[in-house]
């Protein structure tokens, strides 16, 4: 008899014991009717109000997990009714609270904003990626790409938004767990005006420096001295690029030039214009981030038949250019020597490679260059008949007119060149 009893009082001890560890790791919030795996354990909260607004069939009290725990270890049966109206349904749950997300910081938000400032959201709960994208919205439109650096994050990396504009965002979607976003989902901000235009249009004639650039890169080979006097780094590159900013020279594009000299529009003071000749990938890669930085414009000349070669931007890489306030302008369709192509030959590289790139970009193609400088009068003509407002040469120099326009002069910058040969080549023109 006794034994028994001992027997009767070590399995109730041993049913507390389960009984204290499965309370124990209900550490959780849950929630009501989650359905979870059968048979495991879990603890249920319902509030006062809650408990109101509940059907009598869900107030029916049953056995809680501790109990029915120790009930099933000591082979007793538990009546109904021994615990309160807090015990959980008949398929209980783990799942944690679905907490609606909100957005926690975006930027930006102010005036004076930059016009290739990317806009940043960052969320408080891990969000789903397609739900936030399709919902994600900017007025005016303006193009750009959205990247994620997490399931918080969002950054949508715009190619140039426009002078002096002010843009409204806003965004919704819902979190991975299926909670749509709360509380404020829109923000607006204002860009920078555009530098002001001091020169006058129409002036008889014009000094604006056009600096010639072909690869922003580290020369890959050594030996190659041709390669290494056609490569700017991009350490070099970078601090040119920071020394026309700190001087306030005022990158502008040859389109820009031409429609000056032609009485169209007026130019901001100390113009400059940035070239990069044959389309290599590293204007894409390396030059534009940099140009990016510095709120500055350029032109790019493609040679047509070479775009998505390797080694030379794709058409996409171009677009994207184009949108970032880059003027695309023709090199050819093959980089071939005008001066000694006939004229039919000479049409077909001009025309061609016009229509090619203007297929790419959505818009017209104005400006050229000859490449490696090389054309005669005729040549200039055919240029002119084709319908590019302007062509750029490699004859050195910096003084412009309309009258001039299809031979305009630039200033090459070579590889290895010190800073202050560049500054003082810049300056001369002023």
């Amino acid at each position: 008899m006794i034994g028994r009893v001992a027997g009767q009082i070590d399995r109730i001890a041993m049913a507390v014991l389960v009984g204290a560890l499965l309370a124990g790791s209900a550490g959780f919030t849950m929630l009501n009717q989650q359905p979870v795996s059968a048979g495991m354990p879990t603890r249920v909260v319902i509030s006062p109000d809650e408990r109101s607004g509940l059907p009598p069939s869900m107030l029916t009290t049953t056995a809680s997990p501790t109990v029915a725990a120790a009930a099933a270890a000591t082979n007793m049966s538990v009546p109904a009714g021994t615990v309160p109206a807090t015990a959980p349904p008949e398929r209980p749950s783990f799942a944690v609270a679905r907490v609606a997300p909100h957005l926690e910081a975006v930027e930006p938000k102010t005036s004076g904003v930059g016009v290739y400032a990317d806009v940043v959201m960052t969320f408080s709960e891990p969000m789903n990626r397609p739900s936030v994208e399709s919902t994600f919205d900017i007025q005016p439109k303006v193009e750009g790409r959205i990247v994620w650096s997490d399931d918080f994050t969002l950054r949508f990396a715009v190619f140039k938004f426009a002078y002096a504009t002010t843009y409204q965002v806003e965004v919704r979607g819902r979190s991975l767990r299926g909670v749509p976003v709360s509380g404020s989902r829109s923000w607006s901000f204002t860009t920078v005006s555009a530098p002001p235009d001091v020169l006058l249009p129409g002036p008889p004639t014009t000094n604006v420096p056009i600096l010639t650039y072909h690869y922003i890169r580290v020369n890959p080979n050594s030996r190659d001295r041709m390669g290494f006097a056609l490569s700017v780094t991009p350490a070099d590159f970078a601090a040119q690029m920071d020394w026309l900013a700190r001087y306030a020279f005022h990158p502008i594009t040859t389109e820009d030039l031409y429609n000056n000299l032609g009485g169209a529009r007026g130019l901001p003071s100390k113009p400059v214009i940035l070239t990069f000749d044959d389309g290599y990938a590293d204007f894409y890669t390396t030059a534009l981030p940099i140009l990016r930085s510095h709120d500055f414009k350029a032109v790019a000349y493609v040679v047509s038949g070479f775009i998505g070669w390797p080694g030379y931007m794709t058409a996409a890489q171009i677009r994207e250019a184009d949108r970032s306030g880059i003027e695309i302008g023709s090199h050819t369709v093959s980089h071939v020597n005008l001066a000694q192509s006939s004229a039919a030959a000479v049409r077909a590289q001009l025309v061609e490679s016009k229509q090619a790139i203007e297929r790419v970009i959505g818009h017209e193609v104005v400006s050229f260059c000859y490449p490696s400088g090389k054309y005669t009068s005729a040549v200039a003509s055919q240029v002119k008949a084709a319908g590019y407002h302007d062509s750029t040469t490699t004859i050195g120099g910096y003084s412009h007119t309309m009258s001039d326009r299809y031979v305009w002069a630039r200033l090459r910058v070579s590889g290895g060149e010190p800073l202050d040969q560049f500054a003082v080549a810049v300056n001369t023109a002023f």
